[in-house]
């Protein structure tokens, strides 16, 4: 099951909005036509910072532009992102979908809320830690993956390692005692990486809008726009990154 990753959308009210002087909604709109042309897509995951603003204007050119996609977009919340004006703009899509728990591909998907207000890094609170363990235990006899916004490994950025996800070790215990979990998912990084730790793997997907140069300490941009393309089967993964 061919299922796309997009990210760290930063859109504004506006489509004219700019970033760092990059017009994040004409990037979007390369890399949706660009995702659009993968034969077999059935799914996208829509792992937050949808908007720079945190406007319902945003959200709804973000839900716009993602309808033409014509498949299912299960979407988790990022650190820029209002999660109730998300929701509320979101629920009057049918094919947006809050990420829960969901079983598709032979899979397990497990989203994860690693968001703080008003903070750009991330931390998962005690009750949410719970929630993942009891889906955790829940989940069918096919792998898991948990799909969460913020990075739970150092990726070698300084820039987004200082903000990636707080105390991180109580997440990792919880991954690493269930067998079922062979995957996690993330955005935040506005880079591509995959990441083997303690029988997991880590893959964290590229914005859609630019990347941050690998290595940087400051403001760095590697101006590219991209996604991620997973194919899932009962027996694995396999994945591939497209910069358009």
């Amino acid at each position: 099951m061919k299922v796309a990753q997009l990210t760290d959308l930063h859109l504004f009210a506006d489509k004219r909005g700019r970033l760092l002087e990059r017009d994040t909604h004409a990037a979007l709109e390369v890399v949706l036509a660009a995702a659009a042309r993968e034969p077999g897509l059935e799914a996208v995951l829509l792992t937050g910072d949808v908007s720079q603003d945190e406007s319902e204007a945003s959200y709804h050119l973000a839900a716009e532009a993602l309808g033409a996609l014509g498949v299912p977009v299960h979407w988790i919340a990022g650190n820029h992102d209002d999660r109730a004006a998300m929701a509320r703009v979101f629920a009057g899509y049918d094919f947006l979908r809050p990420l829960e728990t969901l079983a598709l591909g032979g899979w397990t998907f497990i989203g994860v809320d690693s968001c703080v207000a008003g903070q750009d890094g991330g931390r998962i609170g005690d009750a949410e830690l719970e929630r993942l363990r009891q889906r955790l235990d829940g989940a069918g006899e096919g792998p898991a993956a948990v799909v969460l916004h913020h990075h739970p490994l150092a990726v070698g950025t300084p820039l987004l390692d200082d903000c990636m996800l707080g105390q991180a070790s109580p997440f990792w215990q919880a991954a690493t005692a269930a067998d079922a979990l062979k995957l996690v998912i993330c955005g935040h990084v506005h880079g591509e990486h995959s990441i083997a730790y303690r029988g997991k793997t880590l893959e964290v997907g590229p914005a859609t809008c630019f990347q941050w140069r690998r290595g940087a300490c400051d403001i760095e941009i590697d101006d590219r726009r991209g996604y991620r393309l997973f194919d899932f089967a009962a027996g694995g993964y396999s994945v591939r990154t497209v910069f358009v």
